[in-house]
């Protein structure tokens, strides 16, 4: 098992507050919607894309 070093820990940190930032966007524009979930879970959905999945964007 792998561990992320504390810079990797602070940037995860950061795109997870871009993402809760944008959620928080969309439902103000949408006029309604769900926050609780979204805002909860972008911590885990963060780490389990940018750190741990093996993805890939360009295919």
């Amino acid at each position: 098992m792998q561990y992320l070093t504390s810079e990797e820990i602070k940037a995860l940190e950061r795109k997870a507050n871009s993402i809760r930032q944008s959620i928080i966007e969309m439902l103000t524009e949408a006029g309604s919607g769900h926050t609780a979930g979204p805002l909860g879970m972008a911590d885990v959905f963060t780490l389990l894309y940018f750190g741990i999945m093996k993805h890939d964007p360009e295919n």
